[in-house]
């Protein structure tokens, strides 16, 4: 039985590849930003509906959406396999979203088919989770109680190489305003405070202080609004940065840094600052290994090769809420080559996201998940072993501090 399942599991999948590949194509020649993903919602619940999945629309986001198939709360195993499907601006699906799509819906359709030949199996549900790219869909869903009852969760990521369990970075997002005096710029610049003055000097001190910070800390950030004419003296200006680091306890520590660096600003230049860490801040994933070693061995049995590089394996792929997930439920949240060497985040890869030669990854990556989730579905002392590891995990750290000028 356990082979029969399996063959129904891929062949689902198989089947559905022409109409997987347009559904992918169809979000990627459509790209919107956080929060206003319509089409890619429209789209992704007309087509699990017509497979046979109940669907809700306009779930807990106006763009975010649940999907259910198979037996009802306590029945087997529960399994919630995750879409994104959010673009990043100018430069389109840059992060592949299409195809992390494509993957989590055609790896549902897998389970289905085992579901179907098997009812107490249990049951999967697709989440579609909006505003992956800073806007935290998913927190919005783990505050409203979405993955309870959920036993594990599954997402892939598009990238350059096939990881099982890549390294991410829990990432606090904050806003800086610098608030001076306007004066005329020519005439009597010596009766002005300049804010732009101050932002520039915070980019300095903030760049200065990467000399000293860990390698795998990262604080990057730009100025969104550096002042109005070059006659008047900035009398307001905006910066925004992105705070990384592994672990919670090295975010606060930079979180710290990063504040003195903001305050020497204004001190230096006579203006006021006024600073927001912003209230969803990502986690780094926790990877469950007992799911990850599951996908791994389908993957490569399916013909992956996954990379053996060190320097690979430790790099970071960026920040994502399905950490925050993690956090909550045992996941896995693999990496799948989809045959370039453009990095995430350039046109090249947004580029790549759309190519023929992405789709056999996709299509293997979408198998190598719904193979996992029914390997776990099959077999209790699995399921058991995966919520062993997770309860044994010591998941949140610290908790980073958020709010309005936090640090005295």
């Amino acid at each position: 039985m356990a082979g029969e399942l399996s063959s129904a599991c891929s062949k689902a999948i198989g089947d559905a590849k022409d109409d997987l590949n347009r559904l992918s194509d169809d979000i990627w020649k459509n790209p919107e930003l956080a929060f206003q993903e319509t089409h890619a919602h429209n789209i992704l619940t007309d087509f699990l509906e017509n497979k046979g999945f109940k669907v809700e629309r306009n779930y807990i986001k106006k763009t975010g959406f649940r999907a259910t198939y198979g037996g009802s709360a306590g029945d087997g195993v529960h399994v919630c396999v995750m879409c994104e499907y959010d673009a990043l601006p100018s430069l389109g699906h840059a992060a592949g979203r299409n195809l992390s799509s494509e993957a989590s819906v055609a790896a549902a359709l897998g389970i289905q088919a085992a579901i179907k030949q098997q009812q107490k199996l249990g049951k999967v549900t697709v989440l579609g989770t909006p505003a992956t790219e800073g806007g935290g869909g998913k927190l919005d869903m783990i505050n409203e109680g979405c993955f309870e009852g959920v036993d594990f969760a599954m997402l892939a990521q598009p990238l350059n190489e096939n990881i099982a369990a890549p390294v991410t970075l829990n990432i606090l997002r904050v806003r800086v305003n610098y608030s001076g005096k306007a004066a005329h710029a020519s005439t009597q610049p010596w009766e002005g405070k300049n804010a732009l003055d101050a932002a520039v000097a915070c980019y300095s001190n903030v760049a200065l202080m990467r000399q000293q910070i860990k390698p795998t800390w990262k604080i990057n950030g730009i100025i969104t609004n550096g002042g109005l004419k070059p006659n008047i003296i900035p009398e307001e200006t905006e910066m925004v940065f992105y705070l990384r680091a592994p672990e919670q306890t090295d975010l606060m520590f930079l979180q710290q840094r990063a504040t003195a660096c903001f305050v020497a600003a204004a001190k230096a230049t006579g203006c006021e600052v006024n600073f927001e860490f912003l209230d969803k801040p990502y986690h780094n994933v926790v990877h469950n290994s007992v799911l990850a070693n599951l996908y791994k061995k389908h993957a490569e049995a399916l013909g992956m090769e996954f990379s053996t590089d060190e320097e690979v394996l430790q790099s970071s792929t960026g920040s994502t809420d399905m950490g925050n997930v993690s956090h909550v439920i045992p996941c896995v949240y693999p990496a799948f080559d989809i045959k370039t060497q453009a990095p995430i985040h350039t046109q090249a890869f947004t580029e790549a996201s759309s190519a023929p030669e992405a789709q056999q990854s996709v299509l293997q990556c979408a198998q190598a998940m719904a193979l996992t989730a029914l390997e776990v579905m099959q077999n209790a002392q699995v399921m058991s072993d995966i919520r062993n590891e997770f309860e044994a995990t010591d998941a949140i750290n610290t908790p980073v501090i958020t709010g309005t000028n936090p640090f005295p």
